[in-house]
């Protein structure tokens, strides 16, 4: 059963959720990081050594947190760096060993690394939905410096932790990291004033994501003022998943007067998929009177935040009478949320409108709500439908309602709609 929280999953590079065992020995005798035991003694005793603080978000059974528990905190040098740091594990997962202790998370306890989960989520989280794996990187008196949300690569770790030790204690081991990505962004700083337009866009494409602190800061420069072309490649620069540090900037932008502005910076905040963004995006819908960017504040709100009630509410109360304009981008917004009644009633009707598209999204909206009325609804629009493509996405939406396989499901909706339209 999924926990009563909602989880907001990285997508995995390769899957580790089998492997075959070390030997004993070998086990007993690789790296492992220092997991702390008790959340208000580890800030304590972070303040007093003057260390920073690694907050890792994890859940079980899933390919991306499986990789960064079986690979990266396997990796050497990122359990060398960790011992600069005082780490803990926030984990609502159950996996004790014969000796009582957690199997996961050497040298604590479940009923231990449980604890710290629940603090740890009300101090730097917000809303219920807890993106993992997620590394939230703070100063020695909790004050958050960073954060890696989702699945990175190691050396994309590597960095950060560098980057953090670098701002609390001028760490010399991480200082070659530190001074690489320094080099690398000096020169991406000047090709953002290059006459060729593929050179300016690749730079801002790499300083979207880097950690240096100079880099966020000369994008969003570009995404505030300029041409349009220029403001919309610095947006879409950032819009990268997992990339934390560009959501508060680019909310800044959401009271932006061009419509086709504000509409990327809300396709961004989809992408990156960060609940941080949520309360931003539902003041902006209170506000927002055109429809075609409400609909897309929407999206951005329930891709962030999809099992909030108040954007759900928003989102059923939006398709009450919802224009041409606005009517896809809320069934899209619908059909990324929380299975719900309130969501499957209000979408159910569409199913027997006149336009195709509308009961096509209907349909993928209903598959994604996965309950067998669901299921019942959409046999009886195959039954009644004549659009061939109609039914090939509704095929696919019963299919995945009755939990099949299905690649791709998320994006099917994507032929029945064009962003380019807007």
């Amino acid at each position: 059963m999924r926990p009563r929280r909602h989880f907001v999953l990285g997508v995995a590079f390769s899957l580790v959720a089998f492997h075959c065992p070390a030997p004993a020995q070998a086990a007993d005798t690789a790296p492992k990081i220092a997991w702390e035991s008790d959340f208000d003694a580890a800030l304590l005793r972070a303040q007093k050594e003057s260390k920073p603080l690694l907050v890792a978000f994890l859940m079980d059974n899933e390919p991306a947190n499986d990789e960064t528990i079986n690979q990266h905190y396997a990796d050497p040098e990122i359990v060398k760096l960790s011992g600069k740091f005082v780490c803990l594990a926030c984990c609502i997962g159950e996996h004790k060993g014969e000796d009582g202790k957690c199997a996961k998370f050497p040298g604590i306890t479940c009923e231990q690394h449980q604890a710290i989960e629940k603090k740890a989520r009300a101090r730097w989280l917000v809303g219920e939905d807890v993106c993992t794996p997620q590394h939230v990187f703070c100063d020695p008196k909790g004050q958050v410096i960073m954060r890696k949300v989702y699945l990175v690569p190691k050396q994309t770790l590597k960095k950060g932790m560098a980057f953090v030790l670098n701002a609390v204690a001028k760490d010399p081991d991480s200082k070659s990291l530190v001074d690489e990505e320094k080099s690398r962004v000096d020169t991406w700083l000047k090709d953002l004033d290059s006459k060729n337009l593929e050179v300016r866009e690749a730079a801002l494409r790499e300083l979207g994501v880097a950690d240096d602190p100079r880099a966020i800061p000369a994008v969003l420069q570009r995404a505030k003022v300029g041409e349009d072309a220029t403001r919309v490649a610095a947006i879409n620069a950032l819009a990268k998943k997992g990339n934390y540090a560009a959501v508060k900037p680019l909310t800044t932008l959401l009271g932006d007067p061009k419509p086709q502005i504000t509409i990327r910076v809300a396709i961004a905040l989809e992408a990156i998929q960060i609940p941080d963004a949520t309360p931003d995006l539902l003041t902006a819908i209170k506000k927002e009177k055109r429809d075609r960017v409400r609909g897309f504040f929407l999206r951005a709100a329930a891709r962030s935040s999809p099992s909030s009630a108040a954007v759900r509410d928003a989102c059923v109360q939006a398709l009450k009478g919802a224009s041409a304009q606005l009517l896809p981008c809320v069934l899209i917004a619908l059909g990324r949320m929380k299975p719900d009644s309130r969501i499957i009633d209000s979408v159910r009707p569409l199913l027997t409108d006149k336009n195709q598209n509308t009961r096509a999204l209907a349909a993928w909206v209903l598959g994604s709500q996965a309950t067998p009325e669901c299921a019942t609804a959409i046999e009886a629009l195959l039954q009644a439908e004549k659009t061939p493509e109609v039914k090939g996405l509704a095929t696919s939406a019963l299919k995945y309602c009755k939990g099949e396989k299905v690649d791709g499901y998320d994006s099917l909706f994507m032929q029945f709609f064009s962003e380019s339209d807007y």
